[in-house]
């Protein structure tokens, strides 16, 4: 199952964001994610996002083993970044 966000937005659109440094664009990732989860009850999950988790809960529970630890994940990230 593919998961796909559209976004009626683009950054061709909006050229003042195109123009901000990569450090500036990660700020103001970082204002809209706290504006977002400021309000977490105003995010309605659709009913393709619920049978995505459903899916990967069901595949879970088939195999555990398959599920990352907090550290095994930090360490692929961190092994990615490098």
């Amino acid at each position: 199952m593919t998961f796909v966000v559209t976004c009626p937005m683009t950054l061709a659109e909006l050229p003042q964001i195109q123009a901000l440094s990569a450090r500036e664009k990660l700020e103001l990732v970082d204002e809209i994610w706290k504006s977002v989860s400021a309000n977490p009850d105003s995010l309605e999950v659709t009913q393709d996002e619920q049978e995505i988790l459903k899916s990967r809960w069901a595949d879970f529970l088939r195999n555990p083993a398959s599920a990352l630890s907090v550290d095994d994940f930090k360490s692929q990230i961190n092994a990615l970044r490098a």
